[in-house]
């Protein structure tokens, strides 16, 4: 018995979640697609685009489409008096507080695959096929991500690779330039502590140690210096571009990269929040589907009308993005710890989720 009034809550909650899906697809497919072909945009790239677009917008979709999916699913439950049925085989509240919990989880687990690695790899695609700039493609002949907890990039007359660039001071951190000839033989190697921008074309290198006479048969010659000046073609805008090649690295791999880079002492605020964002927007999804679900504390009402549930809909959207977004913001500015900008409104809401259980748990005894 138990059972069947199991496989009728989730095959309503799942056909809720199906049809918040289509609806929210069909109509940010159609915008999308109008928009980029009144762009003057040839197809071939307005599909190109819409597709790279789609993890990011399928993201903030699927919390959304669990809010749905409960609301509407328990609405119509109780719009049909099955609700107040189930609830009377001795269906208790703390089970399809669970029950729909569980259906939940398998969106998590979508949503962490998505933003951990679906839309790092549109990213890759996006920086590769769509913004890549003119003034790269001349300055670079080839850039890789991080590979070894490292920006490496490659120009015509060195390799050169850093750990960390601070937008604040304008500085890399650890540098390391490999030089070489015309011939494409090995000349000297220069590693820095700390490069500083200093004008167009120089940086001021501080705790500096050179490898000279590599392409000769004796062995290397090695130099220490506090200071020195050195000539780079890159300017400290390069290098902020450099940073965003972050969001093409899967979860793990940017999980790696920050604890490697934390050992370097440098602040990690926004490198943290980009790596618990990913965690965080798949809790979300959880939390997101239990908010409504105190509405079965009353099923003798009637169904609420459909205008009153979008509306609800939107509220609640529309006031967790705006918190988020700004909990988001004070912690890329240090004033929050990254786990408490990432974390404190979900976890705001989800106190919320058991709170409202918790004072009317009695109801199910």
């Amino acid at each position: 018995m138990m059972l069947l009034l199991s496989r009728l809550i989730v095959k309503e909650w799942f056909k809720g979640l199906l049809g918040a899906v289509t609806v929210l697809f069909l109509l940010i497919t159609t915008a999308d697609l109008i928009n980029g072909f009144l762009q003057g945009k040839e197809a071939e790239r307005v599909l190109l685009e819409y597709a790279l677009k789609m993890p990011d917008l399928m993201g903030k979709m699927f919390p959304i489409c669990c809010l749905v999916a409960s609301l509407f699913s328990l609405n119509k439950l109780k719009g049909h008096a099955e609700l107040i049925s189930i609830l009377a085989a001795g269906y208790s509240y703390g089970k399809i507080y669970s029950l729909i919990g569980t259906c939940a989880l398998s969106v998590v687990a979508v949503q962490f695959v998505n933003l951990g690695f679906a839309e790092p790899f549109a990213n890759k695609i996006k920086r590769q096929e769509i913004q890549k700039s003119r003034k790269s493609e001349g300055k670079y002949l080839t850039r890789s991500s991080i590979e070894g907890g490292r920006f490496w990039y490659k120009t015509r007359d060195y390799f050169a690779s850093f750990a960390y660039f601070d937008r604040k001071t304008n500085s890399l951190r650890d540098l390391e330039v490999y030089f070489f000839s015309p011939d494409y033989k090995s000349e000297k190697l220069l590693r820095a502590e700390r490069a500083t921008f200093a004008q167009k074309g120089l940086w001021t290198l501080t705790g500096v140690a050179e490898l000279t006479s590599l392409d000769k048969s004796s062995f290397p010659i090695q130099t220490e210096a506090s200071e020195r000046s050195l000539r780079l073609n890159e300017d400290p805008e390069d290098f902020g571009e450099f940073e965003a090649d972050l969001t093409t690295l899967n979860f793990f791999k940017l999980r790696q990269f920050v604890g490697r880079l934390s050992k370097t002492g440098i602040n990690l605020a926004e490198y943290e929040i980009l790596l618990l964002n990913k965690l965080f927007l798949s809790l979300i999804c959880l939390i997101f589907a239990l908010v409504p679900v105190s509405t079965i504390f009353n099923p003798n009402r009637r169904s609420d009308s459909f205008g009153k549930n979008v509306i609800l809909t939107l509220l609640v959207t529309i006031l967790f993005w705006i918190l988020y977004s700004s909990a988001l913001a004070l912690g890329n500015s240090g004033s929050l710890n990254p786990w408490v900008a990432t974390g404190i409104v979900p976890i705001g809401f989800l106190l919320y989720v058991i709170k409202t259980f918790w004072k009317n748990r009695k109801l199910g005894a």
